[in-house]
């Protein structure tokens, strides 16, 4: 079992964690940073989850510390965090962390994330010791040197072992029958070798998935033709190298990919390829499938003749097969003549690009496609020193409730439709998904009523994506803006559009709001009085189900009420508490819910057990009493406003109560 030091100041949560992850992972638990140095500088370890907030030394600098005595050089830590500061996950992430664990914690994400870097690390392991590997035999670059490198991309899939070697042989069998010499015929077996090249970008679960692609997971095999070509495009040595490996999947009837090339726009050594790769795969067990028989092979190979294949290759390989000739014998994978005084050089450069490509599939969440949060924040925080723009907070609304109602594969379609329609926007946007249901969307060299229009028909798109989608049915999107200037701090700005989408979420959800300076306890932000949230309950209708305290579901308690006090008689009252800055003062998102905190508090300390309450916005809350008479009002209301007071220790807040009688009112 790989081995995790735990280090928290808590032994509860020490406790908690080791009972999700014993079963897996041999653990060692420690309680603060001076026993972790200690533990570190003596013992091994695969995984370092180190908690932020510890006295005498904190998770930031028992890093340092680590980083300082070399102590477990590279391996990898995860911060464990209940501050939800973007400062301190920037922060963490630029010392080097490979993610952050929110308190308190979730099992299933603490063991995905924790799996996740796990698996990654040891990718990056391999990959540097196949790269320190090959990079120890740059002296001489054979055919034998070039299988190796196609063998290491072959690895991530167990069912194309030895295809690159063979495809470069079927290949070259049908280049002699064109009458080429050898030295065309030794720089295509090169080419055949190379031309998977690009699967280094594949995600190992999508390319080894048993079962069938869905249309993103199908997107991104496809890819790996661009992202091969992008490893090769640079090489001079071998000719034409880069078109085995971006056109192969080309069709010579032009519906291909990944440019919908026809005919002989088609590079030849690709067209070529293109049967021997065919050729090879129907003639292999495969994840999905058995080998097919010779009849099935040479039946499929004669359906795509001038479709699929150029017809006159297909003429020579069908010849070929028919003869007995299209076969690959055990001497044919051999030693070969070096390619050239280059070859050291050569080498060098496919690692090198193999490693860039590597890291640029690391760049991008598997999930939506969209960039993850680290490239995202680097790419944005560039583009804002560049010119002015406008930064979008998304939030995908009630994820959890997708998750819990309809299972999280739902949650996660949820999460590709929202990709799928961010991404709509590349084009006039850096899209990033931060993590969980959060995304950034950043629209460079635009104004206020540019962003509006942009934001609105991502609105509208996501709208269209609901319509009849029951996977869909409780979601929608709210979006916090904040335009931006070269001046302004990527830090600042994120906090000023999570403030703005936090004034969207306490109004309701499904909708967007620009950042400014009256986001705060304002008279001008308690536009929803009480007349017109009675109005709205009654046009909301009941609810079925199991009752909660969101606003959604609040009409189910509206609901009931009315009927107690229409076949009972009870006197039933709606009381909406309102907190209101004094004078000109206004209140940010922390002081803010620090004192709807305290109300919250008050409130339930004060009501009756047959009283019923709900925080209704950023600033109210709604309190429905029971067969309560006047005098019991006016003591409620005298004891929150008395109880509140002595709680929150700050004069700037009014307390204002609006009541209304429920019964009294007409349907």
């Amino acid at each position: 079992m790989k081995s995790i030091l735990v280090v928290d100041d808590l032994a509860a949560n020490l406790k908690f964690v080791e009972s999700i992850l014993k079963d897996k992972y041999r653990l060692i638990l420690v309680k603060s940073g001076e026993k972790a140095v200690t533990f570190l500088s003596k013992n091994l370890v695969d995984m370092v989850l180190l908690d932020v907030q510890m006295p005498d030394m904190n998770g930031f600098e028992v890093y340092e510390k680590m980083k300082e005595l070399h102590l477990n050089h590279n391996v990898p830590v995860i911060f464990l965090t209940a501050d939800a500061d973007v400062e301190s996950e920037i922060k963490g992430l630029k010392m080097g962390a490979v993610d952050f664990i929110k308190k308190p914690f979730v099992p299933e994400v603490m063991i995905n994330r924790i799996d996740r870097s796990m698996q990654l690390e040891e990718l990056t392991r391999n990959l540097e010791d196949k790269v320190r590997e090959k990079t120890m035999q740059i002296e001489q670059l054979s055919f034998e040197t070039i299988s190796t490198i196609a063998s290491m991309i072959e690895a991530k899939d167990s069912y194309t072992k030895g295809h690159s070697v063979r495809v470069a042989e079927y290949s070259a069998l049908i280049a002699r029958e064109l009458g080429w010499h050898e030295e065309e015929i030794q720089n295509l077996k090169y080419i055949a070798l190379l031309h998977d090249i690009g699967k280094v970008g594949i995600p190992d679960n999508v390319l080894n998935k048993p079962g069938r692609l869905t249309e993103h997971e199908f997107n991104i095999i496809k890819s790996h033709t661009t992202i091969g070509g992008d490893i090769l495009k640079d090489i001079e040595t071998i000719t034409d190298v880069d078109a085995g490996a971006k056109y192969h999947h080309e069709r010579y009837n032009g519906t291909g990919y990944p440019q919908g090339l026809s005919g002989e726009e088609i590079p030849l050594v690709a067209r070529i390829i293109c049967i021997a790769d065919a050729f090879d795969a129907m003639s292999s067990k495969r994840i999905y499938r058995e080998s097919l028989s010779e009849e099935e092979i040479h039946k499929e190979l004669i359906n795509g003749r001038g479709t699929q294949f150029d017809p006159k290759l297909l003429d020579i390989a069908v010849k070929l097969m028919e003869a007995g000739k299209l076969t690959v014998e055990s001497n044919d994978i051999t030693k070969e003549k070096t390619l050239s005084e280059e070859s050291s050089a050569l080498i060098n450069q496919i690692v090198k690009s193999i490693e860039e490509e590597a890291k640029k599939a690391e760049a991008y969440d598997y999930l939506t496609g969209l960039l993850n949060r680290k490239e995202g924040e680097s790419k944005i925080t560039k583009a804002m020193k560049e010119q002015q723009g406008c930064l979008a907070f998304v939030d995908l609304d009630n994820l959890k409730r997708t998750n819990d109602t309809m299972g999280h594969l739902a949650g996660d379609y949820a999460l590709k439709t929202v990709g799928e329609v961010l991404s709509c926007f590349e084009d006039r946007a850096i899209i990033s998904r931060l993590g969980g249901d959060e995304f950034l969307f950043y629209m460079e060299d635009v104004d206020k009523e540019e962003a509006t229009a942009l934001v609105e028909q991502i609105m509208n798109e996501f709208a269209k994506k609901k319509e009849g989608n029951t996977y869909l049915s409780v979601s929608s999107l709210s979006i916090g803006l904040c335009m931006t200037t070269t001046m302004d701090d990527y830090t600042d700005v994120v906090k000023k559009a999570d403030r703005a989408l936090y004034y969207v979420k306490q109004s309701g959800k499904c909708g967007y709001y620009f950042y400014n300076q009256d986001v705060s306890f304002t008279k001008q932000s308690n536009s929803v009085d009480l007349m017109k949230l009675v109005s709205n309950l009654k046009e909301q209708g009941a609810y079925n189900g199991t009752l909660n305290l969101e606003y959604r579901e609040f009409t189910k308690v509206y609901d009931y009420v009315q009927h107690l006090g229409k076949r009972y008689g009870y006197n039933i009252q709606l009381v909406m508490i309102t907190l209101e800055a004094v004078g000109a003062d206004s209140f940010y998102v922390d002081e803010r819910e620090r004192a709807m905190t305290c109300m919250e508090k008050t409130i339930q300390e004060s009501l009756r057990s047959v009283d019923v309450c709900t925080r209704y916005g950023s600033e109210q809350f709604v309190v429905i009493l029971l067969n309560a008479g006047q005098e019991y009002i006016e003591m409620i209301t005298n004891r929150i406003d008395k109880n509140f007071h002595q709680i929150y220790d700050k004069r700037n807040i009014r307390v204002s109560f609006n009541v209304a009688d429920l019964v009294g009112l007409k349907s």
